[in-house]
């Protein structure tokens, strides 16, 4: 059978601290077994340790300016984009995000369940 159709709100308990911002798993409990959506906001100035996805995953920078950083071969790569501007990640990725203090994000993630597929 399939989840019903629902309107997530905010739920403390899906909020966690990540590097200088804090992210919540706004999708939640909500029955979807492939797509993960969060929220993203910044609290500090710097960027959160180096972090290698292990899916998909777009950023929809909603206010303020993401400033990544992108591990490549040979070095690291400044990716910036201001409110309004989207950001897609490989699967395999290194990056550590970062954004000017009081930036807003929203992540999607697939497959949500990426820790079970191993």
């Amino acid at each position: 059978m399939t989840a019903p159709v629902s309107l997530p709100t905010y739920n403390q308990d899906n909020d966690k601290p990540f590097g200088p911002a804090s992210i919540e798993h706004a999708t939640a409990g909500c029955g979807l077994d492939a797509l993960g959506t969060y929220f993203m906001e910044f609290h500090a100035d710097g960027h959160s340790e180096p972090w290698t996805v292990q899916y998909e995953e777009t950023i929809y920078v909603i206010e303020g300016r993401a400033r990544l950083l992108v591990h490549e071969e040979g070095g690291v790569r400044k990716v910036v984009a201001n409110a309004g501007g989207l950001i897609a990640i490989p699967k395999g990725t290194t990056v550590q995000y970062g954004a000017l203090v009081g930036s807003r994000f929203l992540l999607s993630i697939s497959p949500v369940n990426w820790r079970d597929q191993a």
